[in-house]
């Protein structure tokens, strides 16, 4: 349920004008995924790290 979530958070800060102009604001403050969840919380969305797609870099010893 946590990956819809963000998701609608993805959706709603494209289209959604104030959402977006607030999220302009705080990126440089959003260092990690932990500051993306936290904003999302702060404007009412609920998904968690682990949600979040990303791909991690391979690490020296896998590469």
């Amino acid at each position: 349920m946590g990956q819809i979530e963000y998701l609608r958070f993805l959706v709603a800060a494209e289209s959604d004008p104030d959402l977006k102009a607030n999220l302009r604001r705080a990126s440089a403050a959003l260092r990690t995924l932990d500051d993306l969840v936290d904003f999302g919380e702060r404007h009412g969305f609920r998904f968690g790290a682990a949600d979040i797609p990303v791909r991690r870099p391979p690490s020296r010893t896998e590469a």
